[in-house]
């Protein structure tokens, strides 16, 4: 063991039973089921985080009452003995791994959308759901359960977590946090219920306390039961006080609830203008609301509390985890996109290899590829995640070669990486001093600092694998065909575009700007993509008053739901003029003259123009080259690329086509 993480890395037990560290792998959907069967797919997912060292796997929420229950076409079920013998088969997988393995049980509730159910979505009550800058829109109003058909679905979860036994899983998680019916049955204002199920906290609480018994009675005590709890219900639509969390803890406590991993949620049609995202999140955010609720705990009871508490919240430096377990702010911590990213984390900590560790940077391509498009998630650093049968194999090259990759960015090292990892000479080269690429550039707006996270990742990884770096170097046709490479990688990213629009050579580009290029107060920025709505952030914050102009009716394109929201509402917020279906025609000394959709000109205050229409792929060596090297790869921006995930994707598949 690592003795710089003595109690990040001693055992814990939760409940009866007891795990080898205090990492727990939290549930996250990935939607990668055969119609909620477990395939292989799902298998070697989880089995590659037991495998990777984590104490506890929990296994992504899983429906107790399908079709009503779910939440998209592929979330995992639960609701029948036929899905057994898959889970049992995922279990021992994740036994195999040395881990111990929980079971996320579920109903998605007034959460569910018609076009996955079929129906009517239900609810505690008649109440629409909010707003949800995750979900990224609001729900219709679903139709209150009857008392029966409440009763019905506690024994749902009840025989859900039996079936959970049955197939060798050591507990269950009640899935009460975000929009699932778990969290409405405890919120004031998604539950407006006169009966036993509302009202009061304790009749609030009532639908929980009914399926802990009830899960008791059917597994008995050396069952683990874990709570996934929103502790507080942020927003104008929040319903859950932190003295609601509070008391919700203690009965918890009282009924026989092993461990809450305890968590916030948020609701509000304004949240984005307030709100932070993902890749600005504070490390173990989560923390100080274990604090909070076990002081309350004690408060209540005149005792400490009993009740094990599993803080989080983007806890992937190891440093930090360990100093608030010490501290006794938390009894373990679950961690949760970080190891989507690296799944062999809690290994790499053991060896006092973290500096080798894949960073998440928080850009939400993960929930927005699961949630918004109804397909399996993927990652912007691991490019096996949920593709394919997610087999992490790197097969040694049968023949080795000398590999000329050019372009240091999030492709061209991936690419190095791989090659190098299957026995291949490799030499990169980028006329850039620093690697990274446009990841650099991502990184300089507002709120964006987690991307910066990258170039030092990318940097050991060609270090760790001993790629031979040529930082500053442009390389030429001639040059590469001197060096009688076997294979070559071409990864040259983009070059600005700069449209030909008469006064265009007064106007600055987007990447200039970030990197610092003064503006004068007045600032239009042509184009309302990604990067424009977030050069729009960066120079508001600065004082200016800013305009966009952008043809689509949409902007920020290709950016996560979840931040695309918040960087709407950051704008909005910030006085930012947002103009969409609108052409530019001409700049001129002063102003931009620019036509609506219906034709109409109209003109905006321009001290400086800055364009942001994006970059052409920058292929002309490529193009040079490809019809006099037999071996040759176009990946990344400079073959069209688009987001991080493609970019690391088409590097990884090179990698191991080579």
């Amino acid at each position: 063991m690592n003795p710089a993480y003595p109690n990040l890395l001693s055992p814990v037990k939760i409940g009866k039973v007891e795990l080898r560290n205090k990492v727990i792998m939290a549930a996250m959907g990935m939607s990668q089921s055969d119609n909620g069967f477990v395939n292989k797919a799902v298998i070697n997912h989880y089995a590659e985080r037991a495998k990777g060292g984590v104490g506890a796997v929990i296994i992504e929420v899983t429906c107790v009452d399908s079709p009503l229950g779910l939440n998209t076409n592929g979330m995992l079920v639960i609701d029948d003995d036929k899905y057994i013998p898959g889970m049992s088969d995922l279990a021992k997988a994740i036994h195999d791994g040395g881990a111990k393995a929980f079971l996320q049980i579920s109903h998605t509730g007034r959460g569910a959308r018609r076009k996955i159910i079929g129906d009517q979505p239900v609810g505690p009550s008649a109440v629409a759901m909010p707003y949800s800058f995750m979900m990224g829109l609001a729900n219709e109003t679903p139709r209150e359960l009857t008392i029966d058909e409440i009763k019905a679905i506690e024994e749902k979860y009840a025989q859900a977590a039996l079936r959970a036994k049955k197939a060798g899983f050591d507990g269950v998680e009640i899935h009460s946090v975000g929009y699932y019916l778990g969290q409405q049955f405890l919120s004031k204002t998604a539950n407006i219920r006169k009966d036993e199920y509302g009202g009061s906290r304790e009749n609030r609480v009532r639908f929980h306390l009914n399926i802990v018994r009830r899960i008791r009675e059917l597994c008995g005590e050396d069952f683990a039961i874990i709570v996934k709890l929103s502790t507080v219900e942020q927003g104008k639509d929040g319903g859950i006080s932190i003295a609601d969390g509070i008391y919700y803890c203690k009965r918890f406590q009282d009924v026989g609830v092993d461990a809450i991993e305890v968590l916030a949620g948020k609701w509000s049609e304004e949240a984005g203008k307030r709100e932070n995202p993902e890749s600005a999140y504070p490390d173990l955010m989560a923390v100080p609301l274990c604090q909070v609720m076990s002081a309350g705990i004690a408060l209540m009871t005149g005792k400490k509390k009993k009740i094990h508490l599993i803080g989080g919240g983007r806890a992937q430096n190891p440093k930090l985890a360990e100093k608030a377990l010490a501290k006794g702010k938390c009894d373990s911590i679950f961690v949760g996109h970080a190891l989507l990213a690296q799944p062999d984390m809690v290994n790499l900590i053991d060896e006092g290899r973290e500096d080798e560790i894949r960073p998440c940077i928080g850009c939400g391509h993960c929930i927005d590829h699961q949630l918004q498009h109804g397909s399996r998630a993927v990652c912007s650093g691991n490019a096996v995640l949920a593709r394919g049968d997610n087999d992490y194999t790197i097969t040694p090259a049968e023949v080795k070669k000398h590999v000329v990759v050019v372009g240091a960015g999030v492709a061209g090292v991936e690419a190095a990486r791989i090659a190098a990892m299957r026995g291949h000479t490799v030499d990169i080269y980028d006329k850039a001093t620093e690697v990274g690429g446009q990841i650099n550039l991502a990184g300089l707006p507002p709120y964006k600092q987690h991307l910066s996270l990258m170039k030092p990742y990318l940097e050991t990884q060609l270090k760790v694998h001993n790629v031979n770096t040529h930082l500053g170097t442009e390389v030429t046709k001639e040059d590469i065909l001197k060096m009688n490479a076997d294979a070559v990688v071409i990864a040259t990213g983009v070059n600005p575009v700069m449209p030909p629009i008469e006064g265009s050579e007064r106007a600055i580009n987007a990447n200039d700007v970030l990197k610092g290029k003064e503006t004068g107060k007045n600032v239009v920025i042509v184009g309302g993509g990604s990067i424009g709505c977030e050069t729009a952030e960066f120079l508001a914050a600065k004082g200016r008053k800013v305009t966009v102009i952008e043809k689509l009716d949409t902007l920020a394109n290709g950016t996560g739901k979840t931040a695309q929201t918040i960087l709407m509402g950051h704008l909005k917020g910030a006085g930012v003029k947002l103009l969409t279906e609108c052409s530019v025609e001409k700049i001129t000394a002063a102003d931009v003259i620019y036509k609506d959709k219906s034709g109409k000109e109209n003109t905006a205050k321009a001290d400086s123009v800055v364009f942001a229409i994006g970059g052409r792929p920058n292929n002309a060596l490529y193009e040079s080259l490809k019809d006099e090297i037999k071996e040759i790869y176009n990946i990344g921006d400079s073959n069209g690329g688009g987001i991080i995930p493609t970019a690391t994707y088409e590097g990884y598949t090179v990698g191991n086509k080579i």
